[in-house]
């Protein structure tokens, strides 16, 4: 008899990876189900709903019942009750939540509160799933028992529905080398370290054009520097767009850049974890990266560079663009293989 499989998130509509995973495993035939956590209408005071909000999922969560319950993390400690359930327990890692606690609150001792958590549940957990390698070592070093890597890559179809000169066309690019940034306009998102690559960039390249796909709390800042800086010839600006469109955005530019300066986060991201630089990849991009984590440790069509280095990594790429190398494109199909041998060792798929 097929073992029933619990997905466990604090927030499962958002969660893609939680989704990509329900996927493949009902595609392998998996007895799984997505968990519903309880929810507290929005608004203030906000900090106490959600104290009571996570104290009803942990409820929730001790009596849920499965035989593999996997949890995704952040925040960690809604799968506690875990530890003391009957049953198989996967801990799915895909980011630091004692980074996230540091760099929304700025507490060490909160982070250190959060860091204990994530120990405990890795030493608890029968097996852990990390994201990317850098994870998985931090999972290695807290003492985890049995790791599995499993990375965030789109689906295999994800690709454009335009072409790429129709796309530039409607842009109005032109022939103008283009580079895209791709995001929230947010002070976390590197939206200082975006607008000093633009400008450096600018200068010595005057017919480079920028397209930023996204918005944020940043906008109008970031606005303001291209009217001041006389920058409006050199950058369109797309607003939000829906994600099914994405693919055809990427497939209109030359250069991808991902600008993220040091934070908590910096040792544990990478190629394999950001879902963006995975997407830009599928489709043959170049991407300029920061030189931390999986990046500092990736190939060509990864270009890492130190954050600082970042306008001249762009720059160098304009001046001499460096042909595609026809490395494999990745896709969830490398996930999905890995839950398939996974998910039938614990004996949720039948062979």
């Amino acid at each position: 008899m097929k073992k029933r499989v619990l997905l466990i998130g604090s927030e499962p509509r958002n969660m893609i990876r939680l989704h990509r995973t329900y996927d493949s495993l009902k595609e392998l035939g998996a007895d799984v189900r997505i968990f519903e956590p309880f929810q507290v209408p929005r608004g203030k005071p906000r900090v106490i709903k959600g104290v009571i909000r996570y104290l009803l999922i942990i409820l929730q969560v001790l009596l849920a019942k499965a035989d593999i319950y996997h949890f995704f993390n952040v925040p960690d400690i809604v799968g506690l009750p875990l530890i003391v359930k009957r049953g198989v327990l996967v801990y799915d890692v895909r980011s630091p939540w004692s980074g996230a606690i540091k760099e929304t609150f700025g507490s060490s001792s909160l982070a250190k509160f959060a860091e204990f958590i994530e120990r405990l549940m890795t030493q608890s957990a029968d097996f852990v799933v990390a994201v990317n390698k850098p994870l998985a070592r931090r999972a290695r070093h807290f003492g985890g028992k049995r790791i599995l890597v499993s990375p965030n890559y789109p689906p295999a179809d994800f690709r454009p529905s335009r072409s790429r000169d129709e796309m530039r066309a409607s842009l109005g690019l032109g022939s103008h080398p283009t580079v895209l940034y791709l995001g929230k306009i947010t002070r976390v998102e590197g939206v200082g370290l975006l607008m000093n690559v633009i400008q450096k960039t600018c200068a010595a390249h005057p017919e480079v054009r920028f397209l930023i796909v996204g918005s944020g709390p940043q906008e109008d800042f970031f606005r303001r520097f291209i009217s001041e800086h006389n920058l409006d010839g050199n950058i369109i600006m797309t607003g939000w767009v829906p994600h099914e469109k994405v693919a055809d955005y990427i497939n209109a530019v030359d250069l991808c850049l991902l600008p993220r300066k040091w934070d908590s986060y910096s040792p544990y991201i990478g190629p394999d974890s950001v879902w963006k630089a995975g997407e830009y990849l599928a489709l043959g991009k170049p991407v300029v990266a920061p030189k931390m984590g999986g990046f500092a440790e990736a190939s060509y069509p990864v270009i890492a560079a130190d954050p600082s280095e970042m306008a001249d990594a762009v720059i160098s790429f304009i001046s001499k663009p460096i042909k595609e190398t026809g490395t494999e494109r990745p896709s969830w199909r490398i996930s999905h293989e890995r839950l398939r041998q996974f998910y039938t060792y614990l004996g949720a798929i039948n062979e």
